[in-house]
Protein backbone atom coordinates (compact mmCIF):
# COMPACT_ATOMS: atom_id res chain seq x y z
CA UNK A 1 0.00 0.00 0.00
CA UNK A 2 2.76 2.42 0.99
CA UNK A 3 4.65 1.47 -2.14
CA UNK A 4 1.62 2.34 -4.27
CA UNK A 5 1.28 5.67 -2.48
CA UNK A 6 4.93 6.45 -3.16
CA UNK A 7 4.47 5.50 -6.82
CA UNK A 8 1.42 7.75 -7.20
CA UNK A 9 3.21 10.57 -5.38
CA UNK A 10 6.24 10.25 -7.63
CA UNK A 11 4.02 10.61 -10.70
CA UNK A 12 2.98 14.08 -9.56
CA UNK A 13 6.30 15.19 -8.11
CA UNK A 14 8.42 17.57 -10.15
CA UNK A 15 12.08 16.61 -9.94
CA UNK A 16 14.72 19.10 -8.86
CA UNK A 17 16.34 18.96 -12.31
CA UNK A 18 13.02 19.75 -13.97
CA UNK A 19 12.54 22.74 -11.66
CA UNK A 20 16.04 23.99 -12.43
CA UNK A 21 15.51 23.57 -16.18
CA UNK A 22 12.20 25.40 -15.96
CA UNK A 23 13.76 28.24 -13.97
CA UNK A 24 16.64 28.46 -16.45
CA UNK A 25 14.19 28.53 -19.37
CA UNK A 26 12.07 31.30 -17.83
CA UNK A 27 15.14 33.39 -17.03
CA UNK A 28 16.48 32.93 -20.55
CA UNK A 29 13.11 33.88 -22.02
CA UNK A 30 12.96 37.03 -19.91
CA UNK A 31 16.51 38.00 -20.86
CA UNK A 32 15.64 37.41 -24.53
CA UNK A 33 12.85 40.00 -24.27
CA UNK A 34 15.53 42.38 -23.04
CA UNK A 35 16.98 42.60 -26.56
CA UNK A 36 13.76 44.33 -27.64
CA UNK A 37 13.21 46.33 -24.47
CA UNK A 38 16.67 47.88 -24.71
CA UNK A 39 15.69 49.37 -28.09
CA UNK A 40 12.58 51.07 -26.77
CA UNK A 41 14.12 54.13 -25.06
CA UNK A 42 16.00 55.41 -28.10
CA UNK A 43 13.17 54.79 -30.56
CA UNK A 44 10.73 56.22 -28.02
CA UNK A 45 12.80 59.40 -27.84
CA UNK A 46 12.75 59.62 -31.65
CA UNK A 47 8.96 59.33 -31.60
CA UNK A 48 8.66 61.98 -28.87
CA UNK A 49 10.84 64.40 -30.78
CA UNK A 50 8.73 63.79 -33.88
CA UNK A 51 5.58 64.70 -31.96
CA UNK A 52 7.09 68.10 -31.14
CA UNK A 53 7.33 68.97 -34.85
CA UNK A 54 3.87 68.33 -36.27
CA UNK A 55 3.25 68.67 -40.01
CA UNK A 56 6.83 69.21 -41.15
CA UNK A 57 9.63 67.09 -42.52
CA UNK A 58 11.58 67.04 -39.24
CA UNK A 59 8.62 65.60 -37.36
CA UNK A 60 7.97 62.98 -40.04
CA UNK A 61 11.65 62.01 -40.04
CA UNK A 62 11.79 61.32 -36.31
CA UNK A 63 8.36 59.67 -36.19
CA UNK A 64 9.38 57.32 -38.98
CA UNK A 65 12.55 56.50 -37.04
CA UNK A 66 10.32 55.56 -34.11
CA UNK A 67 8.12 53.40 -36.33
CA UNK A 68 11.12 51.26 -37.29
CA UNK A 69 10.64 49.50 -33.95
CA UNK A 70 6.96 49.90 -33.17
CA UNK A 71 5.50 49.12 -36.60
CA UNK A 72 7.61 45.97 -36.91
CA UNK A 73 7.57 44.77 -33.32
CA UNK A 74 6.95 41.14 -34.33
CA UNK A 75 10.24 41.00 -36.26
CA UNK A 76 12.25 42.27 -33.30
CA UNK A 77 10.67 39.81 -30.87
CA UNK A 78 11.34 37.02 -33.37
CA UNK A 79 15.03 37.92 -33.54
CA UNK A 80 15.32 38.42 -29.78
CA UNK A 81 14.06 34.87 -29.10
CA UNK A 82 16.52 33.46 -31.63
CA UNK A 83 19.45 35.45 -30.25
CA UNK A 84 18.65 34.43 -26.67
CA UNK A 85 18.18 30.71 -27.30
CA UNK A 86 20.88 30.05 -29.92
CA UNK A 87 23.73 31.92 -28.26
CA UNK A 88 23.63 34.71 -30.83
CA UNK A 89 24.37 32.53 -33.87
CA UNK A 90 24.36 34.49 -37.13
CA UNK A 91 22.93 31.65 -39.22
CA UNK A 92 19.98 31.34 -36.84
CA UNK A 93 19.29 35.08 -36.98
CA UNK A 94 19.56 34.97 -40.78
CA UNK A 95 17.04 32.11 -40.85
CA UNK A 96 14.74 34.12 -38.60
CA UNK A 97 14.69 37.06 -41.02
CA UNK A 98 13.97 34.73 -43.94
CA UNK A 99 11.22 33.01 -41.97
CA UNK A 100 9.54 36.29 -41.00
CA UNK A 101 9.38 37.38 -44.64
CA UNK A 102 8.17 34.02 -45.97
CA UNK A 103 5.58 33.68 -43.18
CA UNK A 104 3.97 37.07 -43.88
CA UNK A 105 4.19 36.97 -47.68
CA UNK A 106 2.64 33.49 -47.73
CA UNK A 107 -0.35 34.73 -45.71
CA UNK A 108 -0.74 37.91 -47.76
CA UNK A 109 -1.13 36.00 -51.04
CA UNK A 110 -4.39 34.39 -49.88
CA UNK A 111 -6.06 37.54 -48.53
CA UNK A 112 -8.99 38.73 -50.65
CA UNK A 113 -10.13 42.20 -49.53
CA UNK A 114 -13.72 43.39 -49.79
CA UNK A 115 -14.07 46.99 -48.52
CA UNK A 116 -13.90 46.77 -44.71
CA UNK A 117 -13.73 42.98 -44.70
CA UNK A 118 -11.59 40.22 -46.19
CA UNK A 119 -11.71 36.50 -46.91
CA UNK A 120 -8.92 33.98 -46.51
CA UNK A 121 -9.48 30.32 -47.30
CA UNK A 122 -12.59 29.17 -45.41
CA UNK A 123 -12.69 32.30 -43.22
CA UNK A 124 -15.23 34.80 -44.57
CA UNK A 125 -15.99 38.46 -43.80
CA UNK A 126 -13.27 39.03 -41.22
CA UNK A 127 -12.82 42.68 -40.22
CA UNK A 128 -9.79 44.22 -41.90
CA UNK A 129 -9.11 46.78 -39.17
CA UNK A 130 -8.96 44.04 -36.51
CA UNK A 131 -6.98 41.28 -38.20
CA UNK A 132 -4.77 42.91 -40.86
CA UNK A 133 -1.78 45.23 -40.93
CA UNK A 134 0.72 46.47 -43.50
CA UNK A 135 3.81 44.32 -43.83
CA UNK A 136 6.95 46.30 -43.04
CA UNK A 137 6.60 49.69 -44.78
CA UNK A 138 4.75 48.58 -47.91
CA UNK A 139 1.13 48.14 -48.95
CA UNK A 140 1.17 44.36 -48.57
CA UNK A 141 -1.57 43.26 -46.16
CA UNK A 142 -0.92 40.39 -43.76
CA UNK A 143 -2.20 39.13 -40.42
CA UNK A 144 -1.54 41.48 -37.52
CA UNK A 145 0.04 38.76 -35.38
CA UNK A 146 2.38 41.23 -33.68
CA UNK A 147 4.36 39.92 -30.74
CA UNK A 148 2.60 36.52 -30.77
CA UNK A 149 3.57 35.88 -34.38
CA UNK A 150 7.12 37.09 -33.82
CA UNK A 151 7.66 34.88 -30.78
CA UNK A 152 6.12 31.88 -32.59
CA UNK A 153 8.43 32.30 -35.60
CA UNK A 154 11.42 32.82 -33.31
CA UNK A 155 10.57 29.68 -31.32
CA UNK A 156 10.17 27.51 -34.43
CA UNK A 157 13.45 28.71 -35.95
CA UNK A 158 15.24 28.22 -32.62
CA UNK A 159 14.02 24.61 -32.42
CA UNK A 160 14.91 24.04 -36.07
CA UNK A 161 18.40 25.47 -35.64
CA UNK A 162 19.23 23.60 -32.43
CA UNK A 163 18.02 20.31 -33.94
CA UNK A 164 19.75 20.49 -37.33
CA UNK A 165 22.76 22.80 -36.85
CA UNK A 166 25.12 19.80 -36.82
CA UNK A 167 23.27 17.74 -39.43
CA UNK A 168 25.63 16.11 -41.95
CA UNK A 169 24.47 15.13 -45.44
CA UNK A 170 25.91 12.68 -47.96
CA UNK A 171 29.31 13.57 -49.37
CA UNK A 172 27.98 15.06 -52.63
CA UNK A 173 25.77 17.45 -50.60
CA UNK A 174 28.32 18.38 -47.96
CA UNK A 175 28.10 22.05 -48.95
CA UNK A 176 24.50 22.11 -47.66
CA UNK A 177 25.29 20.47 -44.31
CA UNK A 178 24.93 21.84 -40.80
CA UNK A 179 23.85 25.52 -40.51
CA UNK A 180 23.25 25.82 -44.27
CA UNK A 181 20.84 22.93 -44.02
CA UNK A 182 18.84 24.93 -41.46
CA UNK A 183 18.69 27.88 -43.87
CA UNK A 184 17.45 25.56 -46.65
CA UNK A 185 14.69 24.15 -44.43
CA UNK A 186 13.56 27.58 -43.20
CA UNK A 187 11.25 28.61 -46.10
CA UNK A 188 9.39 25.29 -46.06
CA UNK A 189 8.95 25.27 -42.28
CA UNK A 190 7.82 28.91 -42.43
CA UNK A 191 5.12 28.09 -44.98
CA UNK A 192 3.87 25.28 -42.75
CA UNK A 193 3.75 27.68 -39.78
CA UNK A 194 1.93 30.28 -41.91
CA UNK A 195 -0.61 27.62 -42.93
CA UNK A 196 -1.25 26.83 -39.27
CA UNK A 197 -1.71 30.53 -38.51
CA UNK A 198 -4.20 30.97 -41.37
CA UNK A 199 -6.26 28.20 -39.80
CA UNK A 200 -6.03 29.21 -36.14
CA UNK A 201 -5.15 32.91 -35.97
CA UNK A 202 -8.70 34.26 -36.50
CA UNK A 203 -9.74 32.16 -33.49
CA UNK A 204 -6.74 33.23 -31.38
CA UNK A 205 -7.12 36.86 -32.44
CA UNK A 206 -10.81 36.81 -31.58
CA UNK A 207 -10.25 35.36 -28.10
CA UNK A 208 -7.40 37.78 -27.39
CA UNK A 209 -9.73 40.60 -28.41
CA UNK A 210 -12.46 39.25 -26.11
CA UNK A 211 -10.01 39.00 -23.21
CA UNK A 212 -8.88 42.56 -23.95
CA UNK A 213 -12.49 43.76 -23.86
CA UNK A 214 -13.14 41.98 -20.56
CA UNK A 215 -10.01 43.53 -19.06
CA UNK A 216 -10.86 47.00 -20.39
CA UNK A 217 -14.39 46.78 -18.96
CA UNK A 218 -13.31 45.51 -15.54
CA UNK A 219 -13.90 47.90 -12.62
CA UNK A 220 -11.47 50.80 -12.78
CA UNK A 221 -8.44 50.11 -10.61
CA UNK A 222 -9.05 46.37 -10.19
CA UNK A 223 -7.13 45.44 -13.34
CA UNK A 224 -4.19 47.63 -12.33
CA UNK A 225 -4.16 46.14 -8.80
CA UNK A 226 -4.08 42.54 -10.05
CA UNK A 227 -1.48 43.28 -12.70
CA UNK A 228 0.99 45.12 -10.47
CA UNK A 229 0.63 42.72 -7.53
CA UNK A 230 1.44 39.62 -9.58
CA UNK A 231 4.11 41.44 -11.59
CA UNK A 232 6.04 42.21 -8.40
CA UNK A 233 5.51 38.71 -7.00
CA UNK A 234 7.29 37.23 -10.03
CA UNK A 235 10.42 39.39 -9.65
CA UNK A 236 12.33 36.90 -7.41
CA UNK A 237 11.80 34.19 -10.04
CA UNK A 238 13.01 36.34 -12.93
CA UNK A 239 9.79 35.79 -14.87
CA UNK A 240 7.84 39.04 -14.42
CA UNK A 241 8.15 39.81 -18.13
CA UNK A 242 6.14 36.70 -18.98
CA UNK A 243 3.18 38.16 -17.06
CA UNK A 244 3.86 41.69 -18.26
CA UNK A 245 4.33 41.01 -21.99
CA UNK A 246 0.69 40.14 -22.92
CA UNK A 247 -0.58 43.28 -21.18
CA UNK A 248 2.06 45.62 -22.53
CA UNK A 249 2.61 44.26 -26.03
CA UNK A 250 -0.56 42.48 -27.23
CA UNK A 251 -4.26 43.17 -27.76
CA UNK A 252 -4.96 41.75 -24.29
CA UNK A 253 -3.55 45.02 -22.98
CA UNK A 254 -5.63 47.10 -25.36
CA UNK A 255 -6.63 47.79 -28.96
CA UNK A 256 -8.52 50.67 -30.59
CA UNK A 257 -9.90 48.59 -33.47
CA UNK A 258 -13.49 48.58 -32.17
CA UNK A 259 -13.44 52.20 -31.02
CA UNK A 260 -13.13 54.11 -34.29
CA UNK A 261 -16.43 55.99 -34.07
CA UNK A 262 -16.35 56.72 -30.30
CA UNK A 263 -12.82 58.11 -30.66
CA UNK A 264 -13.88 60.20 -33.64
CA UNK A 265 -16.72 61.66 -31.58
CA UNK A 266 -14.28 62.50 -28.78
CA UNK A 267 -12.07 64.30 -31.30
CA UNK A 268 -15.05 66.28 -32.60
CA UNK A 269 -16.11 67.26 -29.07
CA UNK A 270 -12.56 68.28 -28.13
CA UNK A 271 -11.96 70.38 -31.24
CA UNK A 272 -15.46 71.90 -31.27
CA UNK A 273 -16.08 73.03 -27.68
CA UNK A 274 -18.99 75.28 -28.71
CA UNK A 275 -21.16 72.61 -30.30
CA UNK A 276 -24.85 73.18 -29.72
CA UNK A 277 -26.89 70.78 -27.62
CA UNK A 278 -28.85 69.83 -30.74
CA UNK A 279 -25.64 68.94 -32.64
CA UNK A 280 -24.38 66.84 -29.74
CA UNK A 281 -27.69 64.99 -29.61
CA UNK A 282 -27.52 64.28 -33.36
CA UNK A 283 -23.96 62.97 -33.05
CA UNK A 284 -24.97 60.66 -30.20
CA UNK A 285 -27.91 59.38 -32.21
CA UNK A 286 -25.70 58.72 -35.24
CA UNK A 287 -23.15 56.94 -33.04
CA UNK A 288 -25.77 54.43 -31.91
CA UNK A 289 -27.21 54.06 -35.42
CA UNK A 290 -24.14 53.68 -37.65
CA UNK A 291 -21.47 51.01 -37.27
CA UNK A 292 -18.87 51.92 -39.91
CA UNK A 293 -16.85 55.04 -40.56
CA UNK A 294 -18.07 55.75 -44.11
CA UNK A 295 -21.78 55.84 -43.19
CA UNK A 296 -21.13 57.82 -40.03
CA UNK A 297 -19.01 60.41 -41.84
CA UNK A 298 -21.61 60.76 -44.62
CA UNK A 299 -24.23 61.50 -41.97
CA UNK A 300 -22.04 64.16 -40.36
CA UNK A 301 -21.21 65.71 -43.72
CA UNK A 302 -24.88 65.84 -44.72
CA UNK A 303 -26.41 67.04 -41.46
CA UNK A 304 -23.70 68.81 -39.46
CA UNK A 305 -21.23 70.30 -41.94
CA UNK A 306 -21.95 73.83 -40.71
CA UNK A 307 -21.78 72.89 -37.03
CA UNK A 308 -18.50 70.94 -37.05
CA UNK A 309 -15.67 73.31 -37.92
CA UNK A 310 -12.99 70.79 -38.83
CA UNK A 311 -15.15 68.22 -40.60
CA UNK A 312 -13.21 68.45 -43.87
CA UNK A 313 -9.95 67.77 -42.03
CA UNK A 314 -11.18 64.47 -40.60
CA UNK A 315 -10.61 62.40 -43.74
CA UNK A 316 -7.20 63.94 -44.40
CA UNK A 317 -5.87 63.99 -40.82
CA UNK A 318 -7.87 62.09 -38.22
CA UNK A 319 -8.64 58.99 -40.33
CA UNK A 320 -4.97 58.30 -41.23
CA UNK A 321 -4.06 58.79 -37.56
CA UNK A 322 -6.65 56.22 -36.49
CA UNK A 323 -5.58 53.76 -39.19
CA UNK A 324 -2.06 54.00 -37.82
CA UNK A 325 -3.32 53.49 -34.25
CA UNK A 326 -5.39 50.46 -35.22
CA UNK A 327 -2.20 48.55 -36.05
CA UNK A 328 -0.77 49.14 -32.56
CA UNK A 329 -1.54 46.81 -29.66
CA UNK A 330 -0.75 46.69 -25.98
CA UNK A 331 -0.90 49.11 -23.08
CA UNK A 332 2.68 50.33 -23.45
CA UNK A 333 2.67 51.06 -27.17
CA UNK A 334 -0.84 52.53 -27.29
CA UNK A 335 -0.34 54.77 -24.27
CA UNK A 336 2.88 56.12 -25.72
CA UNK A 337 1.27 56.72 -29.12
CA UNK A 338 -1.75 58.46 -27.57
CA UNK A 339 0.46 60.67 -25.40
CA UNK A 340 2.22 61.87 -28.54
CA UNK A 341 -0.79 62.46 -30.80
CA UNK A 342 -3.10 65.44 -31.17
CA UNK A 343 -5.74 63.43 -33.05
CA UNK A 344 -6.26 60.54 -30.61
CA UNK A 345 -5.21 61.71 -27.16
CA UNK A 346 -4.80 59.70 -23.99
CA UNK A 347 -7.81 61.52 -22.52
CA UNK A 348 -9.96 60.61 -25.54
CA UNK A 349 -9.07 56.97 -24.96
CA UNK A 350 -10.00 57.08 -21.28
CA UNK A 351 -13.28 58.82 -22.12
CA UNK A 352 -14.36 55.86 -24.29
CA UNK A 353 -13.23 53.25 -21.75
CA UNK A 354 -9.71 52.54 -23.05
CA UNK A 355 -7.64 53.12 -19.92
CA UNK A 356 -4.22 53.05 -21.55
CA UNK A 357 -1.23 53.42 -19.18
CA UNK A 358 -3.13 51.79 -16.28
CA UNK A 359 -0.60 48.93 -16.20
CA UNK A 360 2.31 51.39 -16.23
CA UNK A 361 1.67 54.50 -14.14
CA UNK A 362 1.81 52.82 -10.73
CA UNK A 363 5.34 51.71 -11.54
CA UNK A 364 6.59 55.30 -11.39
CA UNK A 365 5.48 55.55 -7.75
CA UNK A 366 7.33 52.33 -6.99
CA UNK A 367 10.57 53.25 -8.77
CA UNK A 368 10.81 56.90 -7.76
CA UNK A 369 9.33 56.83 -4.25
CA UNK A 370 8.57 53.43 -2.71
CA UNK A 371 11.81 51.55 -3.36
CA UNK A 372 14.24 54.37 -2.49
CA UNK A 373 12.30 54.73 0.79
CA UNK A 374 12.54 50.99 1.52
CA UNK A 375 16.27 51.13 0.79
CA UNK A 376 16.71 54.08 3.16
CA UNK A 377 14.73 52.30 5.88
CA UNK A 378 16.85 49.17 5.57
CA UNK A 379 20.03 51.26 5.72
CA UNK A 380 18.92 52.59 9.11
CA UNK A 381 19.20 49.07 10.53
CA UNK A 382 22.75 48.53 9.31
CA UNK A 383 25.22 48.90 12.20
CA UNK A 384 26.61 52.41 12.44
CA UNK A 385 30.14 51.16 11.90
CA UNK A 386 29.11 49.43 8.66
CA UNK A 387 26.67 52.09 7.42
CA UNK A 388 29.24 54.25 5.65
CA UNK A 389 30.62 51.25 3.77
CA UNK A 390 27.15 50.12 2.69
CA UNK A 391 25.91 53.61 1.80
CA UNK A 392 27.30 53.46 -1.74
CA UNK A 393 25.50 50.19 -2.44
CA UNK A 394 22.14 51.51 -1.27
CA UNK A 395 22.60 54.88 -2.95
CA UNK A 396 23.49 53.27 -6.28
CA UNK A 397 20.50 50.93 -6.13
CA UNK A 398 18.15 53.80 -5.17
CA UNK A 399 19.38 56.05 -7.99
CA UNK A 400 19.11 53.18 -10.48
CA UNK A 401 15.46 52.76 -9.54
CA UNK A 402 14.73 56.51 -9.38
CA UNK A 403 16.42 57.55 -12.63
CA UNK A 404 16.09 54.47 -14.84
CA UNK A 405 13.21 52.55 -13.27
CA UNK A 406 15.37 49.43 -12.90
CA UNK A 407 14.06 48.07 -9.62
CA UNK A 408 15.79 44.71 -9.21
CA UNK A 409 18.91 46.01 -7.37
CA UNK A 410 16.81 47.12 -4.40
CA UNK A 411 14.19 44.38 -4.67
CA UNK A 412 16.85 41.66 -4.60
CA UNK A 413 18.11 43.17 -1.34
CA UNK A 414 14.98 42.10 0.52
CA UNK A 415 12.97 39.64 -1.59
CA UNK A 416 15.08 36.71 -0.33
CA UNK A 417 15.96 37.99 3.15
CA UNK A 418 12.41 39.23 3.91
CA UNK A 419 10.14 36.99 1.79
CA UNK A 420 7.07 37.54 3.98
CA UNK A 421 7.48 41.30 3.67
CA UNK A 422 8.04 41.04 -0.09
CA UNK A 423 5.06 38.82 -0.95
CA UNK A 424 2.55 39.80 1.73
CA UNK A 425 3.26 43.54 2.03
CA UNK A 426 5.39 44.97 -0.77
CA UNK A 427 3.67 43.29 -3.75
CA UNK A 428 0.07 44.07 -2.63
CA UNK A 429 1.20 47.59 -1.67
CA UNK A 430 2.28 48.04 -5.29
CA UNK A 431 -1.11 46.83 -6.45
CA UNK A 432 -2.91 49.30 -4.19
CA UNK A 433 -0.79 52.20 -5.45
CA UNK A 434 -1.52 51.18 -9.06
CA UNK A 435 -5.23 51.11 -8.22
CA UNK A 436 -5.00 54.61 -6.73
CA UNK A 437 -3.21 56.05 -9.78
CA UNK A 438 -5.83 54.46 -12.01
CA UNK A 439 -8.71 55.85 -9.94
CA UNK A 440 -7.10 59.31 -10.06
CA UNK A 441 -6.67 58.96 -13.85
CA UNK A 442 -2.94 59.66 -13.76
CA UNK A 443 -1.63 58.84 -17.22
CA UNK A 444 2.08 58.30 -17.83
CA UNK A 445 3.52 56.04 -20.52
CA UNK A 446 6.93 54.47 -20.91
CA UNK A 447 9.30 53.23 -23.57
CA UNK A 448 11.75 51.48 -21.25
CA UNK A 449 10.85 51.46 -17.59
CA UNK A 450 9.38 53.73 -14.94
CA UNK A 451 12.14 56.09 -13.83
CA UNK A 452 12.66 59.85 -14.02
CA UNK A 453 13.93 59.75 -17.61
CA UNK A 454 10.79 58.03 -18.87
CA UNK A 455 8.65 60.25 -16.67
CA UNK A 456 10.15 63.24 -18.47
CA UNK A 457 9.59 61.95 -22.00
CA UNK A 458 6.30 60.12 -21.37
CA UNK A 459 4.76 62.39 -18.76
CA UNK A 460 6.14 65.92 -18.60
CA UNK A 461 6.64 66.54 -22.34
CA UNK A 462 3.18 65.23 -23.35
CA UNK A 463 1.63 67.37 -20.59
CA UNK A 464 3.45 70.46 -21.86
CA UNK A 465 2.14 69.61 -25.34
CA UNK A 466 -1.44 69.77 -24.07
CA UNK A 467 -2.24 66.20 -22.98
CA UNK A 468 -4.53 65.76 -19.96
CA UNK A 469 -2.35 63.49 -17.81
CA UNK A 470 -2.93 64.61 -14.19
CA UNK A 471 0.79 64.03 -13.55
CA UNK A 472 0.79 66.72 -10.87
CA UNK A 473 -0.95 64.15 -8.67
CA UNK A 474 1.84 61.59 -9.06
CA UNK A 475 4.38 63.21 -6.67
CA UNK A 476 1.59 63.78 -4.12
CA UNK A 477 0.65 60.09 -4.20
CA UNK A 478 4.35 59.25 -4.18
CA UNK A 479 5.03 61.23 -1.01
CA UNK A 480 2.11 59.60 0.80
CA UNK A 481 3.30 56.18 -0.42
CA UNK A 482 6.82 56.91 0.84
CA UNK A 483 5.59 57.90 4.30
CA UNK A 484 3.36 54.85 4.54
CA UNK A 485 5.94 52.34 3.30
CA UNK A 486 8.59 53.85 5.59
CA UNK A 487 6.38 53.26 8.63
CA UNK A 488 5.43 49.74 7.49
CA UNK A 489 9.02 48.73 6.68
CA UNK A 490 10.41 50.22 9.88
CA UNK A 491 7.84 48.47 12.05
CA UNK A 492 8.29 45.16 10.21
CA UNK A 493 12.07 45.15 10.59
CA UNK A 494 12.10 46.42 14.16
CA UNK A 495 9.31 44.39 15.73
CA UNK A 496 8.46 41.39 13.57
CA UNK A 497 11.71 40.32 11.99
CA UNK A 498 14.32 42.21 13.99
CA UNK A 499 16.59 39.32 14.90
CA UNK A 500 16.66 37.80 11.43
CA UNK A 501 17.05 41.08 9.56
CA UNK A 502 19.70 42.48 11.87
CA UNK A 503 21.72 39.33 11.28
CA UNK A 504 21.16 39.37 7.52
CA UNK A 505 22.03 43.01 6.92
CA UNK A 506 25.43 42.56 8.56
CA UNK A 507 26.46 39.39 6.71
CA UNK A 508 28.73 39.53 3.69
CA UNK A 509 26.25 37.50 1.65
CA UNK A 510 23.37 39.71 2.81
CA UNK A 511 22.78 43.26 1.72
CA UNK A 512 25.98 44.11 -0.14
CA UNK A 513 26.98 44.78 -3.69
CA UNK A 514 27.22 41.13 -4.60
CA UNK A 515 23.50 40.81 -3.96
CA UNK A 516 22.87 43.38 -6.65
Amino acid sequence: MNKNKRTIKSMFTISKNTKLRMKSFLQKLSSSFGFVIILMPIFGIFYSIGSLFENNITGELFKNFGKILFSNIGLWFCLSIIIGFTNNKGAAVYSGIISYFVFNIFISVFIVSENYYFNIWFWKSLETKIFLTSFLFGNIQTFNTGVVGGISIGAVITILYNKFKNQNLIKSLTFFSKEKFVILLTPFVSMILATIFIIVWPIIGYFMMVIGKVVSKSPIGLDAFIFRTFQRMLIPFGSSLLWQAPMWYSSIGGSVSDYELPLLVEYIYRTNPNLSADAIEKIRGALSQYKNYADFFDYLNTNLSTEINNLLDINSSWKPAFDSFSKIEGDQFLSYAALNSKYITIDDCWNVGLRFSRFITGGFINSMFTLPTIGFTMLIFVKKGERKKELGVYLTAALTAFLLGITEPIEYMFCYTMPLFFFAIYAPFNGIIAMVTSLLKIKVGTMFSTGLFDFTFSGIIPTVNGQETNIWLLPIVGIFASILIFIITYVYIKYYSSKKIKNDVNKEEGLNSSTI
